[in-house]
């Protein structure tokens, strides 16, 4: 191998480790010195393809990817980079032609076929179906594909055909994150045991995601667990203390128990986060009135009126709900007394 083959090759080798490493600004200055020193390499064009897809800048990508094919003919990875600029761009037929002809040319590669099946359902092409089919035959234990067509399809709000996808991903692989993914859609379609196992055994596997906390604590409100619901949420909310949902989360959780004191705390930091939320609000007025904290409640009531008047008829309806509560005969007096129009 002569010197410059050999330069070559290590900064394409550097290249590439920075690239999956994503580092892209070094990735890219190496990038540059490729294509001086060999601007006739399909490799150095398919790097820049795939650089400017990372960057998402799509035309580049496909201009590349091009110049790249042009050298190299039949390449399915420059297709399948071309397919996916197009898709990130929304010409889904530009698409569902690169990924059809990757396919053709690497059939036994599952890549370009779910791409393939991505571009079709996203496109509303009718033939995602048979695609679909066909990857169940020919690639049933292909976890990351599955995974991305579940997401697809949950998008397109197809959630019973997302569940089996998200399911089959998840028996696939040992990935906690695909067992999230199935509890959630789980939870979406109100099944809330079932969420609530399936996101157990994904929390089991790795105790430090997060994002299972969540949609656990809803599903096992759900089920009639607030305990162990939270249990969760207060530790999510150690862990993102200015989040202002998983607060509200947490109050609802301690109305659920009648912990009334951890639902003013709760609610009060939502607030205090987010304050136009008039939910919030209204609740943290529920919650001090059942203390009999009066004033702090009238406050509270006001606000959520000021944010959205219509809040007052649910404030109108609890008022009188509580041991401590109050019964107004004249609502429109009540009305005044609230501030509202």
């Amino acid at each position: 191998m002569d010197e410059a083959k050999s330069e070559t090759l290590d900064i394409l080798t550097r290249a590439l480790t920075a690239l999956r490493d994503n580092r892209l600004d070094s990735a890219e200055s190496l990038g540059a010195k490729l294509l001086e020193l060999s601007p006739r390499d399909p490799a150095t064009h398919q790097l820049a393809a795939t650089l400017a897809l990372r960057r998402a800048r799509y035309e580049e990508a496909d201009r590349w990817a091009r110049s790249c094919l042009a050298l190299r003919p039949g390449h399915a990875p420059a297709m399948l980079i071309a397919g996916r600029a197009a898709r990130a761009t929304g010409d889904f037929a530009k698409a569902i032609a690169w990924f059809r002809a990757a396919g053709e040319l690497v059939p036994e590669k599952a890549e370009a076929h779910f791409q393939l099946c991505l571009a079709q359902l996203e496109g509303g092409d009718p033939e995602a179906r048979s695609t679909l089919e066909r990857l169940l035959r020919q690639f049933p234990g292909e976890a990351e594909g599955w995974s991305l067509i579940g997401a697809a399809l949950r998008d397109a709000g197809q959630l019973e055909a997302a569940e089996a996808a998200f399911a089959r991903a998840a028996k696939a692989s040992s990935d906690p994150a695909h067992g999230v993914n199935l509890g959630r859609i789980m939870l979406a379609r109100g099944r809330h045991a079932e969420a609530a196992a399936a996101l157990r055994r994904a929390l089991t596997a790795a105790p430090d995601r997060l994002d299972a906390l969540m949609p656990l604590a809803q599903a096992l409100r759900q089920i009639g667990e607030p305990r162990e619901a939270r249990q969760h949420l207060q530790r999510l909310a150690d862990a993102q203390p200015d989040k202002a949902r998983v607060f509200y989360s947490l109050g609802l959780v301690c109305d659920d128990l009648r912990d009334w004191a951890g639902a003013i705390a709760a609610y009060g930091r939502c607030v205090e986060l987010q304050p136009d939320m008039p939910e919030a609000h209204v609740n943290l007025g529920l919650a001090l009135q059942q203390i009999g904290e009066w004033d702090g409640a009238v406050q509270a009531y006001r606000r959520a009126i000021v944010l959205r008047p219509d809040t007052f008829g649910r404030i109108a309806q609890a008022l009188p709900s509580t041991a401590k509560g109050q019964l107004w005969l004249d609502i429109r007096k009540l009305r005044r007394s609230l501030g509202g129009p």
